[in-house]
């Protein structure tokens, strides 16, 4: 008796193991349709920077304020030849008070952030050996001069001027210690400003209207203020702080709150684990169903594909209205639609149990990817915990299932 009954029980074993792996091939092939999806998603990336570096062109794109410079040439003769040399007085100080105005520009179905910044640069050059009647060349440039919006007003030494040249040139009509001097001129750009520093005492001041900074750079600011009318911060750095760097810079960049192409991206990242704890769901309900209800392997496509949908739904619906707003609605069409399919086709209307569970299976894990999608800096502790409780509850869920009996 004990050895028809092994001898029955075989076949169905295999048949288990079978469908299991037929599952399991389905869940592969459909990681063609995801790399079509992230392929789609890249295609929107790439059409947003195009539409960014067109707006770049002729807006002045990143700025870069370099610090200014002052030298004169010095001849000298060598082997009966005169050579000319430049030489570079010592910035001394260096301040610069900055106000970023900022304003959303848009280039088709694309927000993109540009500022125009009043810019006030003041310091001081030491002039130890009282130069002075001789031509100097007092120099001050930015990443990208198609930004200017006015001629900078230069008052060095006394003397005042409006240039159309990122380059002055004067004569110091005494002898100055220091050499004085004032910049100030609107400047255009986007996404990121930045100052170099190389004077021996540089301080920095930038104010802006905009509520989402990042602050990069080699140095973080001294002082800071953000809040929903926008930021101030200040930077103070010695040049000690910066011997060992070649170019030490501070920037700050106007972040987009919400990147939806990049949270859609990261979505993506996770639509394995979506699947294969979907088609677990199902097929713990084929062998634990009384009806012995069987799901034929394009069904289990067709649940997969369905799912793959509320990614292009997300990116989509997000180009034109809040990524949140976008997340629900996705959501709720695609698990509307897969209960629809679970209680009028797989179930027959016959086991509405179980296509409660499905949906607060799917409900669990779309607010699970919303929460890891919201907490960026610790998504990979809360992902971890999240997949210990899920695979202990898969655990728990099949703990009375015989594996090698249909009963």
């Amino acid at each position: 008796m004990d050895s028809n009954f092994f001898q029955q029980s075989k076949p169905k074993v295999q048949s288990k193991v079978m469908k299991f792996l037929i599952i399991l091939f389905t869940l592969l092939l459909l990681l063609i349709p995801i790399a079509f999806v992230s392929s789609i998603i890249d295609g929107r990336i790439d059409y947003k920077y195009e539409a960014v570096n067109s707006v770049s062109n002729i807006w002045g794109g990143e700025q870069t304020i370099y610090a200014p410079q002052l030298h004169f040439l010095s001849e000298k003769v060598q082997n009966n030849e005169t050579l000319k040399e430049k030489k570079y007085f010592d910035l001394e100080n260096y301040s610069a008070d900055i106000n970023i105005n900022t304003e959303i520009r848009k280039k088709g179905l694309f927000k993109i952030p540009v500022y125009t910044a009043d810019v006030v640069l003041k310091g001081e050059f030491l002039n130890p050996d009282n130069i002075n009647n001789k031509l100097l060349t007092f120099t001050y440039n930015v990443e990208n001069s198609i930004g200017f919006l006015e001629e900078p007003h230069i008052d060095i030494a006394g003397i005042k001027k409006h240039t159309q040249n990122v380059y002055d040139e004067f004569i110091l009509p005494e002898k100055y210690k220091t050499i004085p001097f004032e910049i100030t001129y609107k400047i255009r750009g986007l996404n990121k400003l930045s100052l170099t520093a190389k004077a021996h005492k540089n301080n920095f001041n930038i104010t802006s209207n905009w509520a989402d900074p990042s602050f990069e750079g080699n140095f973080l600011p001294a002082e800071r203020t953000v809040d929903n009318n926008g930021f101030t911060a200040k930077w103070s750095i010695p040049s000690i702080s910066f011997s060992k760097i070649s170019n030490p810079k501070i920037t700050v960049s106007l972040l987009v709150p919400v990147d939806e192409y990049r949270m859609a991206e990261r979505a993506l990242k996770y639509a394995v684990l979506f699947l294969a704890l979907t088609f677990l769901s199902y097929f713990v309900f084929e062998i634990t169903s009384e009806e012995s209800k069987k799901i034929h392997p394009l069904q289990y496509a067709l649940l997969g594909i369905s799912m793959l949908l509320f990614y292009l739904l997300l990116v989509s619906f997000s180009e034109f209205m809040p990524f949140i707003t976008a997340y629900v609605i996705s959501a709720f069409m695609i698990i509307s639609l897969i209960n629809a399919y679970t209680y009028f086709v797989i179930t027959k209307q016959k086991n509405f149990k179980f296509t409660f569970a499905i949906y607060s299976l799917l409900v669990l894990l779309y607010v699970f990817l919303y929460i890891l999608l919201s907490l960026q800096d610790f998504s990979l502790l809360v992902g971890s915990i999240g997949l210990f409780i899920i695979i202990a509850l898969i655990m728990y869920s099949t703990r009375n299932v015989n594996w090698y009996s249909e009963n």
